[in-house]
């Protein structure tokens, strides 16, 4: 007997698991959503994964196309660039309006996040951020936006945020003369002071300096795909010339 709600209830969970696969990057940018794959790899009916993807368009982490089925969004400078600046200016809304209203809770929240965040292992050569520290990250940022009183906002800012991890990955390493710790130390301080105009310019500076780092990465990479080219089809050549050229006595009889 069908159990009501229980096909939402599985869908449900099947949009969370694959949201969480994408943003983590177990599921790589750019790759096609085999649906029947998909669908079999995690136990669920094909109906339950086609109720969840469209709540993945939503969110810009799947697009669909004509012909072509589902795909993991593909990761851009462009899209990079578009999604820093929205972010920045949502982000310093948020802490704008959190400066404005927060209270004695609010600075006990931004500092013990700003603590735990300074407190916890990073990565020894700066090359892989742990996920203990990007748990923290969120923490922080979340505590910094909290207060500013407005549901909605925190929606659209936490969404933003999550999208902008996703990039974050790539970034395989920080500029040495960079120092994220100071940098978090800094926002905390005038935050506190409700130093709206320091607090804010120190928040979007911290923002697009990660997304500079994370653009010369892209660029990089582009780059040096270039300079190695596609890769060469070996034995091809040969096989032509053998094919045209066949040795003496290797005709067919």
């Amino acid at each position: 007997m069908k159990v009501a709600g229980k096909d939402q209830t599985i869908s449900g969970e099947t949009f969370e698991i694959l949201r969480a696969q994408i943003l983590a990057g177990d599921i790589a940018p750019g790759s096609k959503i085999k649906t029947q794959e998909v669908a079999q790899r995690m136990g669920v009916s094909l109906g339950a994964l086609r109720e969840a993807l469209p709540q993945l368009i939503a969110e810009g982490l799947v697009v669909v196309e004509a012909h072509r089925g589902y795909t993991v969004t593909p990761l851009s400078i462009e899209d990079l660039l578009d999604l820093t600046r929205v972010r920045t200016e949502v982000e310093v809304l948020c802490l704008t309006w959190s400066m404005q209203l927060g209270q004695l809770e609010w600075e006990s929240e931004v500092i013990a996040a700003s603590h735990r965040l300074a407190k916890t292992f990073r990565a020894a050569d700066r090359v892989a951020v742990s996920p203990a520290w990007i748990a923290a990250h969120d923490i922080y940022h979340t505590a910094l936006a909290s207060a500013c009183g407005s549901p909605r906002l925190l929606l659209i800012r936490k969404q933003l945020y999550e999208l902008s991890e996703r990039y974050r990955k790539m970034e395989s390493a920080i500029a040495r003369q960079r120092d994220p710790d100071d940098e978090h130390k800094r926002i905390t301080e005038a935050a506190i002071e409700r130093n709206i105009p320091v607090a804010t310019q120190l928040l979007s500076s911290h923002i697009e300096r990660t997304t500079e780092n994370i653009v010369k990465m892209m660029r990089k990479k582009v780059l040096e795909a270039a300079r190695t080219g596609p890769p060469r089809l070996q034995g091809r050549k040969s096989s032509a010339r053998t094919a045209r050229h066949p040795k003496r006595g290797s005709s067919a009889r």
